[in-house]
């Protein structure tokens, strides 16, 4: 997994990281990227699209393509958001890396 730029406090950076894969890459190499967010993005975007919920938070219920779709997770007192495999990841297992670097 790999961070992005933090968008803590910069809902500018946030929407540059959510279409960087429209700029520079496939969209499944967006797959395990994730950054920090704050709570008011998280909120923004909870309430956004009916969201699908997770262990740690919710994902979008759009999708980036195929089952790719944005993750939006609180772990202890910070939130992030990452893109994550529908099928295939597991919410928890991101929780535990973002936590692990803390």
């Amino acid at each position: 997994m790999l961070q992005l730029p933090s968008a803590r406090g910069d809902r500018r950076q946030h929407y540059l990281n959510l279409n960087f894969y429209q700029e520079y890459v496939p969209a499944h190499w967006m797959l395990g990227k994730f950054w920090q967010i704050d709570a008011q993005i998280y909120d923004e975007f909870l309430n956004l699209l009916p969201p699908i919920y997770c262990g740690g938070g919710f994902r979008m219920c759009e999708r980036l393509t195929r089952d790719i779709a944005a993750t939006y997770l609180k772990v202890g007192n910070d939130y992030w958001c990452g893109f994550t495999d529908l099928q295939d990841t597991q919410a928890g297992k991101m929780v535990a890396h973002i936590a692990r670097l803390l």
